[in-house]
């Protein structure tokens, strides 16, 4: 997947708000769980990274812990973990976790590369070769490994690595690590960089635990930053965790229609000409894309920069020509299953495929699928073209509408009171004292067309072509019918004469 090159990601108002809210929790003293979308963290260029950067520079410190596969630090029992590859869980043998809270991890074991010569009894295996076997670290092993690197990192003393209480030897000590003080620096865990889901979600529940069980008021004892994937945790943890002990930040809806806007602006061609006309068709043109491709900002970027002319008829093909160049999600994401729900807080149980596959997004308070959706759905790429041209050109055409209004009661043919009761809005009956004049400037492009053919005003003939041109634009856009290319250009026209 392609991002937009015009603009750093993390330099937008959504992501930068997004990101202050997480630094702001974590000043308070909160430990958090920033949960990201998979396809922010897998592949090429993903810029999962970049916003952990972001949001560590916001820090006056921290504790990185090293990724489980880096240095001395990965367990002995394996040389290089593959966190991409998890097993089915093993019911049928104990993790060697203690239970924390009556949660039950219930994930298996991950393999890696490296031979076991003697595997454990029900322990999975894969062939890689003749006579080769893959075996991987047990839960228990898992979390051993990342205590110990927790240790290491802040130069912890704890007992034996087979000790049974080396968990809560590492974990407790943080509360008098430094001279009898806590450790009140944040320990930031990249779960995409862990083994087991269960050791993250272990680790971040028992940094809660162990500051209450010492006592210490929030800001003073230890916490933790856990970034991960809701494949990387246990499934059904972020809704299991007590929201005053951990602060869950979901990455849904972080993009709005300023981010949106500001990518597509960027990412178009220059416009070297200050005529009124050219400005305000790009303008719907910048518009039209931004209604079109919502929260997904790659999509926004490639088609601001391929759909040139801005003319609505190339509009599809353009968007076609962007779909063929890079990634989209499965066609089982882009059905026509409709999205009665509105976006909520994070993405619920039904929609996390969709969200982690880049399908579906939260956008403007609306649920938003990937563009690739309108391909063969008209209706609803008229929609978003017709959205676009409203929130653009209506605000232009009342004006217009309110400056004719002189014109009509300049050559009006009967009283203006007559014309103001037959033609102006209508009034409730207890309603009065309304200046005609008053009535006449709120009165409708159709009323002034009705008007002017009942001979109650008298117009020239550019007059008349004017007032036909607003109504005629106005009647479309009122029926949700988002004008052409020539019906556009008429109206632009005539908007900037």
């Amino acid at each position: 997947m392609t991002y937009p090159t015009t603009i750093e990601r993390t330099a937008l108002p959504g992501v930068r708000l997004q990101l202050a809210h997480l630094a702001h929790d974590l000043k308070r003293g909160r430990s958090c769980l920033l949960l990201l979308p998979t396809w922010l963290v897998n592949g090429p260029g993903a810029p999962s990274e970049d916003l952990l950067d972001e949001v560590l520079h916001e820090l006056d410190d921290y504790v990185l812990l090293p990724p489980a596969s880096t240095g001395d630090a990965a367990p002995s029992t394996a040389d290089a973990w593959l966190p991409s590859e998890r097993a089915a869980p093993d019911t049928a043998r104990w993790s060697g976790l203690a239970p924390v809270l009556d949660y039950d991890d219930g994930l298996g074991d991950l393999f890696v590369s490296t031979p076991s010569a003697t595997p454990e009894l029900g322990a999975p295996t894969f062939e890689g070769g003749p006579r080769r076997q893959v075996a991987g670290p047990s839960e228990a092993e898992a979390l051993a490994g990342l205590l110990e690197r927790l240790a290491k990192e802040v130069n912890l003393q704890v007992g034996r690595a087979d000790s049974d209480d080396e968990e809560r030897d590492v974990l407790t000590l943080l509360v008098r690590c430094r001279n009898g003080e806590p450790e009140t620096r944040p320990v930031v865990v990249r779960g995409w960089r862990e083994s087991a889901p269960s050791a993250t979600g272990h680790l971040l529940r028992r940094m809660v635990a162990v500051t209450k069980e010492a006592g210490l008021p929030p800001g003073r004892g230890p916490r933790a930053l856990v970034v991960a994937t809701t494949d990387d945790l246990p499934p059904g943890l972020p809704g299991q965790l007590a929201r005053e002990d951990v602060a869950v930040h979901w990455w849904w809806g972080v993009a709005g229609r300023l981010d949106t806007a500001t990518v597509v602006a960027l990412s178009r061609p220059p416009l070297d000409s200050s005529n009124a006309r050219k400005q305000l068709f790009e303008a719907v043109a910048q518009a039209t894309i931004t209604e079109i491709c919502g929260p997904f900002l790659d999509i926004a970027s490639a088609l601001a920069a391929r759909w040139a002319d801005g003319i609505p008829e190339t509009l599809t093909d353009a968007l076609h020509d962007v779909m063929e160049a890079g990634p989209t999600p499965e066609a089982s994401f882009l059905s026509d299953q409709p999205l009665a729900r509105g976006p909520g807080a994070h993405p619920d149980e039904f929609l996390l495929p969709a969200w982690n596959a880049a399908a579906v997004e939260s956008w403007d308070g609306r649920l938003r699928r990937h563009p690739a959706h309108f391909l063969d759905n008209e209706h609803a790429m008229a929609s978003q073209v017709w959205l676009a041209q409203n929130h653009v050109l209506l605000p232009l055409l009342d004006a217009s509408r309110e400056r004719f209004s002189d014109v009509v009661r300049a050559n009006a043919r009967i009283p203006l009171q007559r014309l103001a009761g037959q033609y102006g809005p209508r009034r409730a009956p207890d309603e009065g004292g309304v200046p005609p004049s008053t009535l006449i400037a709120t009165m409708e492009v159709g009323a002034m067309w009705g008007a002017f053919r009942d001979g109650a005003i008298a117009l020239t003939q550019r007059d008349r072509r004017h007032l036909r041109i607003l109504r005629d634009a106005r009647n479309r856009l009122a029926h949700r019918t988002p004008l052409d290319g020539e019906g556009l250009q008429t109206l632009i026209k005539e908007l900037c004469r």
